[in-house]
Formats: C-alpha cells, sequence, structure tokens
C-alpha cells in the first residue's frame, strides 16, 4: 500500500487503480431528503456541487478544473403532502425513493462505464442505496468503505425512528423485506465480509447484532482512535484487498465529524473526527493503490448551520478526497 502523496504527473489516461485523484469526476447531485425525513439536507447537493466549482475556479487549481465534468441531477420528488406523512413509517416515501435511487444507480453505473470518477452529493444517506448499487452493477466483487457515525444497518424491524437513511447498508447487503431490495433494481447484494466501518458510534441495538451475526469489520471511533487513524484506515483497507474485490465504494457520512468541526448535519454525536485526522485519512485514501471507483458525500445541511462553516469544511474536505493538496509555494 502507497503511504505518500499521490504524484501530480499522473493522467486520466495512466491511472488503474484508484480514480480519487485522477480520474475524471462526474457529480451527481442528489438532493434527497425524504429518507431522513427532514428537510435542509437536499440544499446539501446543490451547494457541495456549486461551491466545489468556486473553489477549483482560480489557476493554481487548473488541472483540478480540467477533471471536472457537468454536474447531473438526479431525480429526487417529492409528494405536495410530504408535510403531513412524516413519521408515517418507513414505507410512506418509498416510491419517491426508489425513483431517486434507481436513477442515480443507472447514472452511478454510466459514469464508472465512462472511466469517470462517480460522485453522488447527497442529500440523505439513503442515496447510498443507489450509488452502491450502481457501483455493485459495475463490479465483479464490490468492497464499501463506510466511514459514518452511524452503520446504517437497520431494517424496518429494527429501526427506532423508521427513517430509510438508516437503512442503506443494510440494503445493499440484502437485508430487509423485498420492498426494500427492488430499490437497488437489479444490482447484486455486496457480500458482508467485503465491507469495513470505520467511526461508528451511536449504534443501535439491533445494528450491533447485524454487525456480530454477519462478520462485518468494524471500528468503532474509540478503537480506531486507540489504534490510530491511519493504521486503523490502512488495517481496513488491508481486509478489503485480502477479500479480493475489484472495486472499492466510499461512503462518507459527514456527521462522522466531531459536531465542533461540522454542526450543520442532522445527526450530530459527539467524539467525531477532527479536521486534520480526517484530511489526512482522505489523502491517504487518495494515495492508495487500490480500485476506489466511485464515492458518497451525504448529510450536510447549511440550513442547520447559519454560519457558513458547514459547507466550507465540507467543501474542502471533499477537494481533498478528489485530489486537492495544500502547497507550500
Amino acid at each position: 500500500m502507497a503511504h505518500g502523496p499521490q504524484s501530480s504527473a499522473l493522467s486520466p489516461q495512466s491511472f488503474s487503480q484508484n480514480w480519487l485523484a485522477v480520474a475524471p469526476i462526474r457529480p451527481l447531485v442528489t438532493p434527497l431528503w425524504l429518507g431522513a425525513e427532514r428537510t435542509g439536507v437536499e440544499a446539501g447537493a446543490a451547494t457541495l456541487a456549486r461551491l466545489l466549482g468556486v473553489r477549483w475556479d482560480r489557476p493554481d487549481r487548473a488541472a483540478l478544473t480540467a477533471r471536472l465534468r457537468e454536474p447531473v441531477l438526479i431525480p429526487a420528488p417529492v409528494p405536495d403532502d410530504a408535510a403531513n406523512r412524516l413519521g408515517r413509517g418507513w414505507r410512506t416515501f418509498l416510491p419517491e425513493i426508489g425513483i431517486t435511487t434507481v436513477a442515480l444507480a443507472a447514472a452511478v453505473r454510466e459514469a464508472i462505464t465512462a472511466g469517470e470518477l462517480a460522485v453522488a452529493l447527497g442529500g440523505d444517506h439513503a442515496v447510498a442505496i443507489g450509488s452502491i448499487a450502481g457501483a455493485a452493477a459495475s463490479a465483479e466483487r464490490l468492497g464499501l468503505l463506510w466511514i459514518d457515525t452511524h452503520p446504517d444497518l437497520n431494517t424496518p424491524e429494527t429501526s427506532p425512528s423508521g427513517h430509510v437513511h438508516g437503512m442503506p447498508l443494510a440494503i445493499a447487503l440484502g437485508g430487509g423485506p423485498s420492498e426494500l431490495a427492488a430499490m437497488r433494481g437489479d444490482a447484486p447484494p455486496v457480500r458482508a465480509e467485503d465491507v469495513c466501518l470505520l467511526g461508528v458510534r451511536d449504534i443501535d441495538a439491533g445494528e450491533g447484532r447485524f454487525i456480530a451475526e454477519r462478520g462485518i469489520w468494524a471500528l468503532t471511533m474509540e478503537e480506531w482512535t486507540d489504534r490510530g487513524i491511519l493504521p486503523g484506515l490502512h488495517d481496513a483497507l488491508d481486509h478489503l484487498t485480502a477479500r479480493g474485490v475489484d472495486a472499492v465504494h466510499l461512503s462518507f457520512d459527514l456527521d462522522v465529524l466531531d459536531p465542533t468541526v461540522l454542526s450543520g448535519t442532522g445527526t450530530r454525536y459527539p467524539g467525531g473526527l477532527t479536521m486534520r485526522e480526517a484530511s489526512q485519512l482522505l489523502r491517504h485514501l487518495g494515495a492508495w493503490d487500490g480500485p476506489i471507483r466511485s464515492l458518497d458525500w451525504v448529510e450536510l445541511n447549511p440550513t442547520l448551520d447559519p454560519t457558513s462553516t458547514s459547507e466550507d469544511v465540507a467543501t474542502q474536505l471533499l477537494a481533498t478526497a478528489l485530489g486537492e493538496r495544500m502547497r507550500a509555494s
């Protein structure tokens, strides 16, 4: 595993494995909020796409701008009476969420087929149902690197809230009833042994049982911190390599950051990553020689942080994930 910075000499034609820092970038703007049943998070998708373009619109970042393709807007329909239907259970918005996930899956698959890094910008974490489905349909054996405060392994039987954004990883692994499986389209389920969880620290009882019963590789935030951020990350990547996956999907939920770093997210929980830790792990992910082809960047809710600090932090870290590096000169 390469631990140094990615060479800036790489071109889109020369990469063969990790697409994070070198491939053309296809932003997939997915303004979904029905999975969280909380408005505001839909604004995060367009905000991220806009701010990334602004951030890279300068001469010294021309190489990054050259990789950036036109954003694709993924449909995220909302019923006229959505406000009156909140809190009625997981089936309430399945038709609308399904439209979004199926469309996103197709867009992810199209981007990967074209040799583009598929970047799903949320929106709530239910977008991962579609992005993972598209990535799985494009691979022989997909690995998942899930960096999140929450495992998102609930099913309708275990979910305290009934919100679908707490179920995407369970759905990706084939959990839950057939109605949820249909949201993956024709994509195969991901194998539990091909998943790594990093940073989880708010785990529902049913999710804990799911992890134990399926034997999912996981490090809680406490375990990750004790092991060391980079050693823990490298252990996860080594696990995926040993599994023989031929593609990796990175799912990054911004609530993994400590609330003192990013408060503009709907499910804040203390004890998260610092800005320095997050930046470091994203730089090392970009230097890994494994086959990252797609990623989620989700759960930014700009309406919860009137200072705009959260959207700036989210954009800076996204830019780091995509290959931006700080230079002294």
